[in-house]
């Protein structure tokens, strides 16, 4: 067994406990477009897999590919959509400012996209180009949505509630360090260099989804129990403070 195997095995290993979690405890009730980029992954990854060890990296794959990498994108940004929205419920927002959203993304799209270089690889094929090419340009733009996303909840100073940090913290993560090996992968070479800067993408993946387990088997469980102790004790406190469980109703 090769490490990219072993690596894509223990993605679908880490995905599948994680989504089948997540079901079982019905925890994606908050986040179901975090939960549906979940299964997405866990299915792309199945089926990627299985289409290279079946038949290698031929046209199918190649075209899987870019299917895989155009989904991924799609919901990824629905996603910190998905975020966006959370954080305006939480902090109790009712004006979203999209437009800034929007035009912090695209600032951060030029910037982002200024530092990549975009040179296709003569050698190979128009398939095996436009592939790689669509790698770097996810990679730019999943980073460039979380930075926008970080940029626009600052600037409204919105607090951000456990789930939906931990959720971007994960995805930020991943999106970093995908684009520290566009910037060094500037080309599609072959080598153990750019092998092994691949393989570091892969292993940012796994790191992801193991924190995100962790969270939602542990962590998760705990809140509901804290929440109530906090609210309890909170009560407790203001039994001859009707003004301060007035205030504690409204939480």
């Amino acid at each position: 067994m090769t490490l990219d195997v072993a690596l894509s095995l223990a993605h679908i290993g880490l995905a599948s406990a994680l989504v089948a979690h997540m079901a079982l405890r019905r925890v994606f009730r908050p986040s179901p477009v975090f939960f549906a980029y979940l299964c997405f992954d866990l299915g792309s990854s199945s089926v990627g897999l299985a289409i290279c060890r079946s038949s290698g990296f031929c046209i199918w794959y190649l075209r899987f590919f870019l299917f895989a990498y155009a989904g991924d994108l799609l919901l990824y940004l629905c996603v910190l959509a998905e975020l966006g929205k959370n954080l305006l419920r939480f902090n109790r927002k009712s004006r979203p400012q999209w437009k800034l959203a929007v035009l912090l993304f695209v600032v951060a799209v030029a910037l982002i996209g200024s530092l990549s270089r975009w040179a296709a690889t003569p050698s190979r094929t128009l398939l095996a180009n436009i592939c790689f090419l669509t790698m770097r340009a996810d990679g730019a733009l999943e980073f460039a949505g979380f930075f926008a996303l970080i940029s626009w909840s600052g600037l409204r100073k919105l607090h951000w509630p456990e789930r939906e940090l931990r959720i971007a913290t994960g995805f930020g993560f991943v999106a970093f360090v995908w684009f520290l090996v566009s910037l060094l992968q500037y080309e599609w070479n072959t080598g153990p260099v750019y092998h092994w800067l691949y393989q570091s993408g892969q292993a940012a993946g796994l790191v992801t989804l193991a924190y995100w387990l962790y969270y939602f088997w542990i962590d998760a469980e705990r809140e509901p129990a804290a929440r109530d102790a906090a609210a309890g004790s909170d009560r407790a406190s203001n039994r001859n403070d009707p003004d301060g469980a007035q205030r504690l109703d409204m939480v």
